[in-house]
């Protein structure tokens, strides 16, 4: 499972996979964990798009914090997981990309 430190992580995960458009993203969280390698490079990228939206400036989000705060926590939580998860190529991938 994905764990977060704050419980906002996860609301913000959630808010900006609306603002993108990510149904997948959206499910991976829901549930809190990934079921193939497809799903961790899915939702390793979807981190770096998320990076990118709310690197954009104009993003009011559900909880107090900025943008960068909560993606910096989320860097941690979900790059965790992932390399707990045996999912670490998947990660290290897309931050070789981005």
């Amino acid at each position: 499972m994905i764990k977060y430190k704050h419980d906002e992580e996860k609301i913000v995960a959630l808010f900006l996979a609306e603002e993108i458009g990510d149904s997948l993203a959206k499910d991976i969280i829901n549930k809190g964990y990934v079921s193939s390698k497809e799903e961790a490079t899915h939702l390793s990228k979807f981190f770096w798009l998320m990076v990118n939206k709310s690197a954009e400036g104009d993003l009011e989000l559900p909880c107090e914090g900025s943008a960068q705060y909560w993606t910096e926590k989320l860097y941690n939580s979900i790059g965790g997981y992932l390399e707990r998860s045996g999912y670490e190529e998947q990660w290290n991938d897309e931050i070789d990309k981005a």
